[in-house]
């Protein structure tokens, strides 16, 4: 598990950024490619649960987040242990 805090352009949320943790750091991977190259996937990535709650459920998704690159400013990772 990741958790990514995500700087978004133009977020009204009064931060400017979103909190996630995601299964892997395909996220990551293709922001780096976007930044490279300029190419921008369309795909979402599986939303984990916090670590307390992953008993309680059958899966350890627990939905998708989308989020269109050309508006991510910056990327901040760190891998769980």
């Amino acid at each position: 598990m990741i958790y990514y805090t995500v700087f978004v352009k133009g977020l009204n949320n009064s931060t400017g950024y979103i909190d996630v943790a995601l299964a892997d750091d395909q996220l990551l991977k293709d922001f780096l490619q976007y930044l490279d190259v300029g190419i921008k996937p369309h795909r979402s990535y599986a939303v984990t649960a916090p670590p307390k709650a992953l008993g309680k459920q059958a899966t350890s998704s627990t939905g998708v987040f989308v989020i269109n690159l050309s508006d991510v400013t910056a990327i901040t990772a760190l891998r769980a242990t």
